[in-house]
């Protein structure tokens, strides 16, 4: 399995309130221990904490709180390296059937 980093909260689609938001995942590699996850919210990556033990068999849980103070669209993206060197890439590598997609995923919210 290709590193990869998920944002499971906050949905897409929802709505934040400005100031201090909390962004939460999961993070997975098939070759090694995910070393770090890194958190952009519309400027400069950030990295997140993670929660538990590194484990190349198991998922890594992270979390990151950012501060975003300017109203409407926003758009979250993360991206994890694993201790390997591999780092999750911004676009997919094309295939046929679209296998192995581990781009970087982008959550789109609404700050109020």
């Amino acid at each position: 399995m290709r590193v990869r980093a998920l944002i499971t909260e906050p949905n897409q689609g929802s709505e934040s309130e400005r100031g201090n938001i909390t962004i939460r995942g999961v993070a997975w590699s098939g070759v090694a221990p995910i070393e770090r996850v890194e958190v952009n919210a519309g400027g400069a990556w950030h990295q997140a904490n993670l929660i538990g033990e590194p484990s190349r068999r198991a998922w890594q849980r992270w979390e990151l709180v950012t501060r975003i103070d300017a109203s409407g669209p926003a758009v979250l993206r993360a991206r994890a390296m694993d201790c390997a060197g591999r780092v999750q890439p911004d676009h997919a590598e094309w295939n046929r059937l679209g296998y192995g997609n581990n781009s970087i995923q982008e959550v789109a919210i609404r700050v109020v």
